[in-house]
């Protein structure tokens, strides 16, 4: 499996040891990042105030949900500032995605 790599210390994350989290505020969303649970000597994304655990987002299903949640922001007219974030972290869950259906494939 491609591992995930932590936006904050450069070091690989467990699937169950990590957080994709991001900023939800005055209309705009960012700072998209994949870090170590708090605990793990990481100092993460403090300026983030909302978070998924990583595993989830990395299912089929809690994929699409993060997507249907980022469709529903945009349609409440909620804009996305730090693109290059959100890109970096979709780039990462779609090789875990490729390679977890590419296993179950043969």
């Amino acid at each position: 499996m491609v591992p995930f790599i932590c936006s904050s210390c450069g070091k690989e994350i467990g699937l169950y040891d990590g957080v994709l989290s991001w900023y939800q505020g005055d209309g705009k969303l960012g700072n998209f990042t994949i870090t170590h649970r708090p605990g793990w000597g990481c100092p993460g994304q403090p300026r983030n105030n909302v978070s998924r655990d990583l595993f989830r987002v990395a299912s089929m299903k809690g994929y699409l949900a993060f997507v249907q949640y980022l469709i529903s922001r945009w349609g409440e007219g909620y804009v996305v500032d730090d693109d290059d974030s959100l890109r970096k972290v979709m780039l990462q869950l779609n090789a875990h995605l490729h390679e977890s259906i590419a296993s179950l494939l043969g």
